[in-house]
C-alpha cells in the first residue's frame, strides 16, 4: 500500500471513530431521568429577589453551616455575635445531583441551641438552599455539599 493510501485510510478511520463516538453519545444522552434543574425558568424570572435576599442576609451576618453525613444534614447557627440562632424555623429545600435527581424538602428539628438536624438519606454532590425564619427575620443559604 502506497503512502498516500495509508493517509487516506488513517483520515477516513478518524472520522469512522468520531461518528462511533458521537452516535455512541447520543444514545447514552437519551436514556436516565432528565437533568433538567427544578424550577430552573421560576428561579430566572425571580433573580432580582436572589439579589435582594443577598442583601438581607449580609445585613444579618448569620453564620451557617451544614454538613450531611451518614444521611443526616445537620445546620448549625450562629448570629453576628457568636450566639446560636435559637427557637427558628429552619427549611432544607434541594436535589441530588444524580440521575435519579431526588428532591430533598424537609423541616429540621432543634436538638440543641443554633443546631437543627434532619433525615436526608443517600449519598453524593446535593444542591441545597437551607431558609431559617425567626420572628421577622428571614435568612436563605444556597450551597453545593457532598454527602457522605
Amino acid at each position: 500500500m502506497n503512502p498516500g493510501r495509508k493517509w487516506i485510510c488513517a483520515v477516513v478511520a478518524l472520522l469512522l471513530g468520531n461518528i462511533l463516538a458521537t452516535v455512541a453519545l447520543i444514545t447514552l444522552a437519551h436514556h436516565g431521568a432528565s437533568r433538567v434543574l427544578p424550577d430552573y425558568y421560576q428561579r430566572a424570572v425571580h433573580y432580582e429577589d436572589a439579589i435582594d435576599q443577598a442583601d438581607r442576609n449580609h445585613t444579618l451576618a448569620w453564620h451557617v453551616v451544614v454538613t450531611v453525613q451518614d444521611g443526616t444534614a445537620i445546620v448549625t447557627a450562629s448570629d453576628r455575635r457568636g450566639q446560636p440562632i435559637e427557637h427558628a424555623s429552619v427549611h432544607l429545600a434541594g436535589f441530588e445531583r444524580s440521575a435519579n435527581a431526588r428532591t430533598i424538602d424537609d423541616e429540621l428539628v432543634a436538638r440543641r441551641a443554633g443546631e437543627y438536624r434532619a433525615r436526608v438519606a443517600g449519598a453524593g454532590w446535593l444542591d441545597l438552599a437551607v431558609t431559617i425564619d425567626r420572628g421577622a427575620d428571614h435568612y436563605v443559604h444556597q450551597l453545593a455539599i457532598e454527602a457522605r
